[in-house]
């Protein structure tokens, strides 16, 4: 199966909210849900990889990034899966530094995840 690759500046919003739906629109938890796990869904079924594009919104909230990324281990994706089939890119140098928050979000709950067995 192909790549997929979701840009959030039009798949999504330019204006990235809060952590949870509860909080506010274009929330991390609703990114995870709609768009992100669907995709990953589709990889584990079909092959391929996601990648996610940051570039080209007004900014993000590191609860935004820690509740989309960070919230895919708490759905049931392991770590190994994601290394092998989410890339997180960031084309412009604005976007690197969220970019590597993103992916430190997933190492971090990885990291608790092993602490609590």
């Amino acid at each position: 199966m192909a790549d997929q690759t979701i840009v959030i500046a039009s798949d999504f919003t330019r204006y990235p909210g809060p952590r949870y739906r509860k909080d506010g629109p274009f929330s991390g938890e609703q990114f995870r849900d709609e768009l992100l796990v669907p995709a990953l869904r589709r990889v584990e079924r079909g092959g391929g990889n996601v990648i996610v594009e940051l570039d080209g919104v007004a900014g993000y909230g590191s609860s935004f990034l820690e509740e989309a990324f960070g919230g895919l281990l708490r759905c049931g994706f392991s770590p190994q899966f994601l290394r092998q089939h989410l890339r997180i890119d960031a084309n412009t140098p604005r976007f690197q530094h969220h970019r590597i928050r993103a992916n430190s979000y997933i190492q971090e709950e990885a990291d608790r995840r092993l602490q609590a067995v």
